[in-house]
C-alpha cells in the first residue's frame, strides 16, 4: 500500500430503539460500492448497539448488532435518525430509552468521531459529544436544539459541518454527505465521481441554475471541497481570496487558477455564488425573514443581499422563497 494512501476507515453503524435504519443500510453500500471501486478495502462497516439484543427499527425489522459499541474497534460512530412528529418529540418522556444509547455515545473513547444526522443530531449532543463544538441538523429542530443544547454552537445555515471528532449532517439523506466528505479523503477524484453519479441522489428540490454546483455533493476535487467548507463558514463581509488561499495554504494565483479550471468562474464570483445559496437554503427551509438570515450568513446589509440575490437569479428573494419553498 503507497504511503499516501490511508489506512481503511473503520465505521459502526449504531443501531438504537425507534432508529430509522434506511441510512445505516445506504451507507454500507456505499462503503461496499467504494471498496470495489478502489479495488482496496476503503471502509470497513459493523453493526453495533449498547448489547447484542435485537433493536426494533421505526416501522421496520428488529435488527441484531454484530458487537456492542463499547467493544467495537472503530474510527467512527454513525448515529442515524429517528421519527420524530414533532420538535417536541425529542423531549417526551418515551425518549427515556434511549437513554442507554446516549449513555454509550458518552462512554466512547474521546479519538473516536461521531457521525450524525437529520434528529440522530440530539443524540450526540445528549451525550455531550458536541459540547463546544459546532453542528448542524435538521432545520425545524432549530428552536429545540438551541434551546435544550445551548452549550453547541449551531451552524443550521451549513449542511454539513465538522467540528474536531464530531461531524453532523442535516436532513434524512444526511448521511450522504457525511460519507462523500469521508470518501473524498480516500478516493481519487474519478473514483468519488463514479460514486456520486452512480449511487448519491441530489437534493430533491429544483435548485436554480444560478446555484447548480456549489454544494458539497456535487464538488469532487478535494481542495475546493475544503474551501466550499471554509466559505459557507465564512461571513459574507470577510469573504477575500487572500484569506481563503491562506487557510488552504496555497498561493491565491493558483487558488484562483483550480476554481476558474473546475467551475469556470472566478474565485470571487464563486464565493459569492456559495453564500448566495446558502441564502436559498435559508429562504426554502426556514420562515426567517431577509433581515435575519443576512445577519446569520454576514451580509452587510439586507438592502446589498436584496440586491445581490436578484442579480444572481433574476428573482427578489421572496418570489423565490414562493416558488423554490
Amino acid at each position: 500500500m503507497p504511503p499516501s494512501t490511508p489506512p481503511p476507515l473503520r465505521l459502526a453503524l449504531l443501531l438504537y430503539p425507534g432508529c430509522m435504519p434506511a441510512g445505516l443500510f445506504a451507507t454500507a453500500d456505499l462503503a461496499r460500492a467504494a471498496n470495489l471501486r478502489a479495488q482496496r478495502t476503503v471502509v470497513t462497516t459493523c453493526w453495533a448497539g449498547v448489547d447484542l439484543a435485537p433493536v426494533p427499527t421505526w416501522q421496520g425489522p428488529a435488527l441484531t448488532p454484530g458487537v456492542t459499541l463499547a467493544q467495537a474497534e472503530v474510527d467512527a460512530v454513525l448515529v442515524p435518525g429517528l421519527w420524530l412528529s414533532s420538535p417536541d418529540g425529542w423531549q417526551a418522556p418515551a425518549l427515556q430509552q434511549l437513554a442507554p444509547a446516549v449513555a454509550a455515545l458518552r462512554a466512547l473513547p474521546r479519538r473516536t468521531r461521531v457521525w450524525s444526522y437529520c434528529a440522530g443530531v440530539a443524540l450526540a449532543a445528549a451525550s455531550g459529544r458536541l459540547r463546544g463544538r459546532g453542528a448542524t441538523a435538521t432545520w425545524w429542530l432549530r428552536a429545540a436544539l438551541e434551546q435544550q443544547f445551548g452549550a453547541v454552537h449551531w451552524r443550521f445555515d451549513e449542511p454539513l459541518v465538522e467540528d474536531g471528532p464530531a461531524a453532523t449532517a442535516a436532513g434524512a439523506n444526511g448521511h450522504l454527505p457525511l460519507m462523500l466528505h469521508a470518501l473524498a479523503q480516500r478516493l481519487n477524484a474519478a473514483a468519488l465521481g463514479d460514486l456520486q453519479s452512480l449511487l448519491m441522489l441530489p437534493r430533491p428540490r429544483t435548485t436554480h441554475p444560478a446555484f447548480a454546483g456549489h454544494d458539497l455533493m456535487a464538488v469532487t476535487d478535494p481542495t475546493l471541497r475544503r474551501a466550499l467548507l471554509w466559505v459557507q463558514r465564512c461571513p459574507a463581509t470577510a469573504l477575500r481570496l487572500p484569506a481563503l488561499a491562506d487557510a488552504l495554504a496555497l498561493s491565491p494565483r493558483t487558488l484562483a487558477r483550480r476554481v476558474q479550471a473546475h467551475t469556470g468562474l472566478s474565485a470571487a464570483l464563486w464565493m459569492r455564488r456559495i453564500k448566495l445559496r446558502q441564502v436559498s437554503e435559508a429562504l426554502c427551509d426556514t420562515p426567517l425573514p431577509l433581515k435575519r438570515i443576512a445577519e446569520d450568513l454576514g451580509f452587510a446589509s439586507e438592502a446589498g443581499l436584496h440586491r445581490a440575490f436578484q442579480q444572481a437569479t433574476g428573482q427578489t428573494p421572496l418570489a423565490y422563497r414562493m416558488a423554490h419553498g
